[in-house]
């Protein structure tokens, strides 16, 4: 029986460390999926073509990708910094 808690017991503490660091390494990825949309605009000048919008989308692909409506009313897609991947509605 002495045995069996010289084994155990850090077993269970090592499982409970294990399980703690992943739940908060999968918080931490959840919130990180939330961010700014920038929209492309080819009229501005080169280097300030990527410009940032107040809308928030998914880096997660859901299927609708998030979507912004200019002064003109021009619907565009929105994109992470840099204007190169698409973003994603939040579900």
């Amino acid at each position: 029986m002495k045995n069996l808690r010289k084994i155990a017991l850090p077993l269970a503490i090592f499982a409970f460390g294990i399980g703690s660091a992943y739940a908060g390494t999968a918080s931490e990825k959840e919130d990180s999926a939330i961010t700014q949309g920038y929209r492309f605009d080819p009229l501005a000048p080169v280097g300030e073509q990527c410009m940032i919008t107040e809308h928030e989308c998914s880096t997660i692909v859901s299927g609708d990708v998030c979507t912004y409506v200019d002064s003109s009313s021009n619907e565009q897609n929105l994109f992470q910094q840099g204007c190169v991947n698409v973003l994603y509605k939040i579900p």
